[in-house]
């Protein structure tokens, strides 16, 4: 990286000044004249292939890209869209918290794997059994979100001819499952943590790469995130799960169209259209593009890709601005 730094001034001073010269290109040929446009291409193209590079630099939000590499590699499983209420199904009559019944779907799903032929599964996923596994509570704190799905459950049909004072008074009162309600505040807030954690780790692993698009950072993230040790993402989702189950849960019903909830000691949650949001100690520390309390970016050499996504479905998947190294602000592929 050093030397990428300190060779590509000196590459492109020494392309503009043989280009004013009319002297000698950097090619390593002397019949190559930096004046005509074959040999710049020339010069060009081996400036490229020995990985120096030049142009803009975009910066796009970790966050979102993290987020479009795990959705997508989800989607193309063709698994449930919505977890939560299936990690949370009763066993032996009691609902577990999220990281005992992940470890309860290890077995499972390594034999699921072993019996599926591997051009099958290779062509779904990159990653191996466990770790397709631990996919999930990063999925779980992704997925956009509007309102509750465990609350007071009236779920009796009245006709309307009869929904008067008289008989909503003396119906039987809704349904409410309190130990489905308080775990799945546990998941999402356990969710939120542990994905901070993967985050982190993969952010660590790509570092200051320049990536070439959106594409490649997808492909990157989920490289970084098989190169990361089963056993280590099992530990940081059990020590997620250790930070919520117990305490005290506050949950807020205003209807604001949220799921909003706090969790003392380990902060204030709320999943919307944005995925997941975890606030402590008064800042934003995951979600809304922050990873670790930080705003981090990949650098990307272009946004094409997103580009080409954006125009076939209509929608942005980063939800975010990207930015130009030194043209301000600008949205992604613009």
């Amino acid at each position: 990286m050093i030397l990428r730094v300190l060779l590509t001034p000196v590459l492109v001073a020494v392309t503009l000044s043989g280009c004013n010269s009319g002297g000698a290109s950097v090619s390593g040929s002397g019949s190559e004249s930096a004046a005509s446009s074959s040999g710049t291409s020339s010069l060009w193209e081996r400036v490229k292939s020995l990985g120096f590079e030049t142009g803009k630099t975009y910066e796009m939000p970790a966050l979102g890209l993290m987020a479009d590499a795990f959705l997508a590699d989800w989607n193309a499983r063709d698994l449930p869209v919505d977890l939560g209420l299936i990690l949370l199904q009763a066993r032996d009559g009691r609902r577990p918290p999220m990281n005992q019944a992940i470890a309860a779907l290890v077995e499972p799903t390594r034999k699921e794997y072993r019996e599926t032929p591997p051009a099958a599964r290779d062509k779904e996923s990159p990653l191996d059994a466990d770790h397709r596994l631990y996919t999930l509570p990063i999925v779980v704190a992704m997925q956009p979100r509007k309102g509750w799905e465990v609350y007071a459950i009236d779920d009796r049909v009245t006709d309307p001819r009869f929904d008067t004072p008289f008989f909503r008074a003396h119906r039987a009162p809704p349904r409410y499952d309190e130990e489905l309600h308080l775990r799945y505040m546990e998941m999402l807030a356990a969710s939120a943590i542990y994905t901070n954690t993967v985050f982190g780790l993969i952010d660590k692993e790509l570092g200051t790469s320049r990536l070439a698009d959106p594409d490649e950072a997808q492909r990157r993230v989920l490289a970084a995130f098989q190169a990361i040790p089963a056993a280590t993402l099992k530990a940081a989702l059990d020590d997620a799960s250790r930070q919520v189950v117990g305490g005290s849960f506050s949950t807020d019903l205003t209807g604001s169209g949220n799921i909003h909830f706090t969790h003392s000691p380990a902060g204030d949650f709320v999943a919307d259209p944005r995925g997941l949001t975890w606030t402590k100690a008064g800042g934003v520390w995951f979600g809304n593009g922050r990873i670790s309390g930080q705003s981090i970016n990949l650098r990307l050499a272009s946004t094409a890709s997103l580009s080409q996504r954006q125009a076939a479905s209509g929608t942005q998947g980063t939800n975010a601005d990207a930015k130009v190294e030194g043209s301000g602000s600008v949205g992604p592929g613009r």
